[in-house]
């Protein structure tokens, strides 16, 4: 049965069906190799680097949005980087878990936890210096009318933060385009394997996953320059980790998909996720503009890039 996306997160927070140790980033060989793709060091994680691109800046009110239960927020100002936070999630029980988490390590009173849609919520005007995502925007469908909203919601000085999976929309996982990746699966060691076949990575009970990630990095780029952009990888490790049998996974087989996966990278191939920063692009009708305008028509507007780019061959 397919849940409702706020249900979906409701349950997520409450009990997740998958331990955090099973996800793809928790293992901590993929650990280093993002720290070493994102900062060169293999110690280090996005929001390091992130406080290497802004020289340390400490923001004085940034928002998150999409915050779930609560981690961005509360590294943002342990580390000196927010000094308060605005934070808001569709799951009203994720926003539970998020205070009370915030309370407890004692910066209850430097973030203030709120439910809201994404893709209905209005932000006030120049109200924050700095907007984060992490991995949540790859969950709303009205990027443009979102991505509009934080444009007019960064003070002149702002930024905008993404830490995300920025790889394909969920409609893009067919039979023709997993058909390497079951190749590639069905190469692995039996018992490494989970299932008998490669399941494609698409959550079922999650109609917001990877709803439009695909198209994360044009919608961005309407209203917004990026000053800074560091890719981590993913297109190996993220699709085939739910299919492993964690136990009999080896450091060697981990190393292999790594290997894997920057062959692939270093051929040409966009990362799946990624970090970035970027800034509003001059105040000017045309951002407005066109996020209204394919924001309004997005099928058609798609169709019309495509157009283009074969085109431009």
């Amino acid at each position: 049965m397919t849940l409702d996306p706020t249900a979906f997160w409701d349950r997520e927070a409450a009990a997740p069906l998958t331990p955090p140790d099973a996800h793809w980033m928790a293992n901590p060989i993929v650990r280093r190799y993002i720290g070493e793709s994102i900062t060169g060091d293999p110690r280090g994680w996005p929001l390091d680097w992130f406080q290497q691109q802004t020289r340390g800046r400490t923001f004085q009110h940034a928002l998150s949005i999409g915050c779930g239960t609560g981690p961005l927020e509360r590294d943002l100002v342990r580390r000196g980087i927010a000094t308060r936070i605005d934070a808001f999630d569709g799951s009203p029980k994720s926003i539970e878990i998020a205070r009370a988490e915030a309370a407890a390590t004692g910066y209850g009173h430097q973030i203030a936890y709120f439910v809201d849609d994404f893709n209905t919520i209005e932000l006030p005007r120049a109200k924050y210096d700095l907007v984060c995502f992490h991995q949540s925007l790859h969950h709303v469908e009205k990027l443009e009318r979102l991505l509009w909203q934080v444009r007019r919601t960064l003070t002149p000085d702002g930024l905008l933060y993404l830490d995300e999976y920025v790889g394909p929309s969920r409609t893009y996982w067919n039979a023709r385009s997993t058909r390497w990746y079951r190749v590639l699966y069905h190469l692995l060691p039996r018992g490494v394997r989970y299932f008998d076949d490669f399941q494609p990575p698409v959550q079922p009970d999650d109609p917001s996953e990877a709803v439009r990630s695909g198209d994360i990095l044009s919608r961005v780029a309407i209203g917004f320059d990026i000053e800074a952009f560091r890719g981590y990888g993913g297109n190996l490790l993220a699709v085939l980790f739910p299919d492993l049998s964690l136990p009999h996974v080896t450091d060697a087989d981990v190393t292999t998909l790594i290997e894997a996966e920057q062959m692939l990278l270093e051929g040409g191939d966009h990362p799946f996720y990624a970090a970035l920063i970027a800034r509003p692009k001059a105040r000017g009708v045309m951002p407005a503009l066109r996020y209204t305008i394919e924001g309004a028509y997005p099928d058609m507007t798609r169709r019309l890039r495509d157009v283009i780019r074969r085109l431009r061959g």
